[in-house]
């Protein structure tokens, strides 16, 4: 017995079992297990052809597709190449079925992202021409600018929100009432989104520090916009908006000194 173990052990060892060759061919099994293909066989061969369309704030991906149908009532009926639907990929990630030419797509990660869509038959094969499989390809970045251009554009938009046609006539308005731009839900609204919609999906590319202003400046507008929405509803006096509004600023100033503190104590 002992003798048969160490037969075994040293044929293991002489003969690898896992050889480049072997590997290779189960490889090859497996990617044409689990993406197995049917071939194109007449001259009306499928195409595909895809492009992104901006819909603030998603994404429609539009398909369009020659010599193949998308028939969602056969799926896994048949397996013919020139008939099923698309299969849809973000960065090489399985995201869902396409069965026509529109596709709403909610969110795309920070960053350049590749978007793939796949002729896939009712039972789930990739259609292929000469073993190619027929799919079509294309990148976007989102957003479509970096994180330094982002505050440019960020800092330039809240500008505008004073200096716009809408924000002068707002200012002149405010004017006449002795009151400043700030003072206005619809000013500090603008200078929310301004923040919000141009720096949020840069997030995870700020420091710390950076990070958590980002957090308590939005936070702390809305609490504003709450403020003088309250007062342009005539629910609190002109008084009481600016004691509160006044006291919101300054816990910026404490909550940042809080957290300056607390990331200089963790260097120690």
């Amino acid at each position: 017995m002992k003798k048969l173990l160490l037969l075994s052990v040293f044929t293991l060892i002489a003969c690898p079992v896992n050889s480049h060759d072997d590997n290779e061919a189960r490889i090859k099994f497996w990617k044409e297990y689990y993406n197995p293909k049917v071939e194109v066989t007449s001259n009306k061969v499928p195409s595909i052809d895809i492009s992104l369309i901006k819909n603030k704030p998603f994404y429609q991906v539009k398909t369009n597709i020659s010599n193949f149908s998308f028939t969602p009532e056969k799926n896994m009926k048949n397996n013919i190449p020139t008939e099923g639907y698309g299969k849809l990929y973000i960065n090489g990630e399985y995201v869902s079925r396409i069965y026509s030419e529109y596709h709403f797509v909610k969110i795309l990660p920070v960053g350049v992202n590749e978007i793939k869509v796949i002729l896939s038959s009712n039972l789930d094969h990739d259609v292929a021409y000469n073993g190619q499989v027929i799919s079509d390809t294309i990148t976007y970045q989102f957003p479509e600018y970096t994180f330094s251009e982002a505050r440019n554009k960020s800092y330039n938009q809240m500008i505008q929100c004073e200096f716009s046609e809408s924000g002068q006539a707002l200012l002149k308005e405010l004017k006449a009432n002795d009151m400043l731009i700030t003072e206005s839900s619809v000013h500090l609204k603008c200078r929310y989104d301004a923040r919000n919609d141009v720096l949020g999906p840069f997030t995870n590319k700020m420091t710390r520090l950076q990070r958590h202003y980002h957090k308590v400046t939005l936070e702390a507008l809305k609490k504003r916009i709450k403020v003088w929405k309250a007062f342009e509803a005539e629910k609190i006096s002109l008084e009481s908006a600016r004691l509160q509004n006044q006291k919101i600023e300054d816990e910026i100033d404490d909550l940042m000194q809080q957290k300056l503190e607390q990331l200089e104590s963790a260097q120690k």
